[in-house]
């Protein structure tokens, strides 16, 4: 059996536990409109007030996050700032690679986003999705390779 890339679990329950509130995307949104597919990573776009952001920084301290670009670097002072001036963050830590994002060409304020996604209970705690319409439009921007993949097949499932 192959180990997962990335501990989903183990992810969700800290965001839960930390509070944060964010929209799940990506590969993991794709699993709850029926495609599964292996994941390197958690995608999240999380809510852009300071509160929240601060919740963020303590969650990504207590995995042990490190900057993806300089892996010697612990997420610290310097990147909760980046966090309060809108920008997106990838890290790893020791339950996978993280994507956190606030902006991306095509997405819309949080406000909407939040309004537009699906909500799912997951062994008790409940997790936004992004929704389909907005997952879709965001991989037709991006247009890689995966990203049209990815799109082919959650059309295909939804015309089941």
């Amino acid at each position: 059996m192959t180990e997962p890339l990335v501990d989903l679990p183990g992810l969700l329950r800290g965001l839960q536990e930390h509070k944060v509130e964010y929209v799940v995307f990506g590969a993991l949104a794709m699993i709850f409109y029926g495609y599964v597919r292996n994941s390197e990573d958690l995608d999240i776009v999380v809510a852009p007030d300071q509160e929240n952001l601060d919740r963020v920084a303590e969650w990504l301290g207590s995995i042990d996050a490190v900057l993806k670009l300089n892996p010697q670097r612990p997420f610290g002072p310097r990147d909760r700032w980046g966090l309060h001036k809108g920008s997106n963050a990838t890290v790893l830590s020791k339950l996978g690679q993280i994507d956190i994002v606030q902006k991306l060409p095509g997405l819309p304020d949080w406000a909407e986003v939040l309004a537009q996604a699906e909500v799912y209970e997951v062994d008790g705690p409940n997790i936004r999705v992004m929704n389909r319409a907005l997952l879709i439009e965001l991989k037709r921007r991006r247009s890689f390779p995966q990203d049209l993949a990815d799109i082919d097949a959650i059309e295909r499932l939804a015309e089941l």
